[in-house]
């Protein structure tokens, strides 16, 4: 069990390696097979699901989600990307409680906060998505600054 799992987690950063390079056939095999090794690994579901929303496959990016997240309620990413996914599908009520969950447990994710800022949009409620638009310049201006100072630090 032990060495499936080890594979597992390379089979999953080489899927990540794809995924970067927009090798999406090759990364959803990694994962697929990573998957059928050890089908417990949250982060494996999560990491498919990544893709699956890169390429139109919101459907099955958001069961992958839910799997992610029925082995792992704590998992931040897993709610940010179905929350992604349910905007992606135009369900942005269910899209908002996902992000709100998301940013529950992490609330430095600019991504989720501009999703959550898309829904809130589209659903009418334009004080909040001001909120959530603003949230989001403030988290990106602030991984800006942090990054800059890494390259000349």
């Amino acid at each position: 069990m032990i060495m499936t799992s080890k594979e597992a987690e390379g089979l999953l950063k080489k899927g990540v390696a794809y995924a970067a390079r927009a090798k999406n056939r090759e990364a959803l095999a990694c994962f697929d097979r990573a998957l059928s090794l050890d089908p417990d690994n949250p982060e494996g579901w999560y990491l498919r699901a990544a893709v699956f929303i890169g390429t139109g496959r919101n459907t099955e990016a958001l069961a992958d989600c839910e799997r992610a997240i029925t082995l792992n309620q704590n998992f931040a990413g897993a709610w940010s990307e179905k929350g992604l996914a349910l905007h992606n599908l135009g369900r942005y009520e269910e899209a908002v409680s996902a992000l709100t969950r998301a940013l529950g447990l992490n609330g430095n994710d600019a991504t989720a906060w501009y999703i959550k800022g898309v829904c809130l949009d589209e659903l009418g409620r334009t004080a909040e998505s001001e909120e959530a638009y603003a949230r989001s310049l403030e988290l990106e201006i602030i991984l800006d600054i942090e990054k800059e100072s890494k390259r000349s630090g």
